[in-house]
């Protein structure tokens, strides 16, 4: 009910709806009829034309129309009734709308940065921090058994041999006799070396006090040939390699070859036989030039024979030899090797592994990764983790020394890594920490 207005019926003049002034105005099925003396007045205005619009209908007492209402209430349809909607109510369904959009728009941008989580989670890791430690590192290669010393033993004049007095495998000793050879024909070739040597003199003399420029010039140059001659047959003959006709050994060793045989007239400069030194042998090893900063002289080294895998000689690098192998990427390096048993011999193939010290980073092997030959680790800085190229100089049975791409104090992720990309955003949950 409406303050102030009495309920009434009232006609509005299009015929098809009364209104029940109160809480609302119900549209009857029928239309009700007018009081007597209330002229009915058409829906179209015919007639305010026909009576020249002196009688106001209700619709304009009322001010009823589409535009507005004489009512501060909003009104509606529904299923033949006119509604009166107060403004509480309408601001209740405004209010009702705007909570329902809101919640929809909140559920929407929940589902949305769920989705982004699921796809794009941050990946918790568990990180090492890096720690240095002094290590010792193998550098290892193959190589070949030479001996420390190998001789020819040769003579250059022309001789016959009188006597062989050692045979191949005999142990000998510095300047032990090893050929008797027959002195005849050397002493021959010294007597008449010294008697060309007096008739280029006797020539020159009589040359240079009546002869010309050229016969003189000539005549010295042959006196000189024939001085040189007999000087080398003197040598030969007071050679510390000749005493007494024999021919004897500049070092201790084995003889290992001999060439000839007694009577045998053997040629000047003929290797007679071969001698070899194997108190001490020298490992040949073709070591990667990767490690060509790390082998220095006087480094040890273990040589492990190939016929001997159960055996290990102690040895010493004696030299570096800085030229490369095209074919195999190696430079060789020589390491002595005492070979007092003689188990040693030339000519045998050993593994040798020359032992470094250096500085290094230790890492869990965890915290490694081999991608396409190469080894990578993640470093974390803030909260970014970046993938790093690392140099591996020695492992161990947990344990990887890193010798380039880490230093000291670096935090690797140990574990999480598996997935991770380059520069990829990381949750860290815990550190461990080196212990020396």
């Amino acid at each position: 009910m409406l303050s102030g207005l009495p309920t009434q019926n009232l006609h509005i003049p299009d015929g098809s709806q009364e209104l029940d002034v109160g809480a609302r105005f119900m549209a009857p099925k029928e239309p009700a009829s007018l009081p007597p003396g209330f002229p009915p007045t058409p829906h179209d205005g015919s007639a305010e034309k026909a009576g020249g619009g002196s009688q106001p209908g209700l619709r304009d007492a009322l001010d009823i129309s589409s535009s507005r209402s004489p009512f501060p209430f909003d009104t509606s349809n529904y299923q033949g009734e006119t509604r009166l909607i107060a403004p509480s109510q309408r601001r209740r369904k405004r209010i009702t709308a705007a909570l329902v959009g809101s919640i929809l728009l909140v559920l929407v941008a929940i589902s949305y940065v769920a989705w982004n989580l699921v796809q794009g989670a941050v990946p918790a890791v568990t990180l090492y921090q890096v720690g240095a430690q002094n290590a010792s590192q193998d550098i290892g290669g193959g190589g070949i058994v030479y001996p420390r010393q190998q001789l020819d033993i040769s003579y250059p004049v022309a001789e016959r041999i009188v006597g062989v007095l050692v045979k191949p495998g005999d142990q000998i000793s510095l300047n032990q006799p090893l050929i008797q050879l027959d002195p005849a024909q050397l002493n021959a070739q010294i007597r008449q070396a010294a008697d060309d040597m007096a008739a280029a003199q006797a020539y020159l003399n009589s040359v240079s006090s009546s002869g010309n420029a050229v016969t003189i010039a000539q005549a010295q140059q042959a006196f000189v040939l024939a001085k040189n001659k007999y000087n080398a047959l003197i040598a030969e003959a007071s050679s510390p390699l000749l005493h007494n006709g024999n021919l004897i050994s500049p070092l201790s060793g084995v003889v290992t070859t001999v060439n000839v045989n007694p009577g045998e007239v053997f040629a000047a400069d003929t290797p007679l036989l071969t001698i070899m030194d194997e108190s001490i042998v020298i490992v040949h090893v073709k070591v990667p030039l990767a490690n060509l900063g790390q082998v220095h002289l006087n480094q040890t080294a273990l040589v492990t024979p190939s016929a001997l895998p159960n055996q290990q000689f102690h040895g010493t690098v004696t030299a570096v030899i800085p030229q490369a192998d095209p074919q195999t990427d190696t430079f060789e390096v020589w390491i002595a090797v005492v070979n007092a048993d003689m188990s040693l011999l030339p000519g045998m193939s050993a593994y040798v592994r020359i032992q470094s010290s250096l500085k290094a980073m230790a890492v869990p092997r965890l915290a490694i990764l081999d991608s396409n030959g190469s080894s990578l680790a993640f470093v974390v800085r803030g909260t970014q983790a970046y993938a790093r190229q690392v140099h591996i100089a020695g492992r161990s049975s947990d344990t990887i020394l890193v010798d380039a791409g880490l230093s000291e104090g670096d935090r690797v992720v140990l574990v999480g890594l598996d997935q991770l990309r380059d520069g990829e955003t990381v949750h860290v949950t815990s550190v461990e920490r080196w212990k020396s």
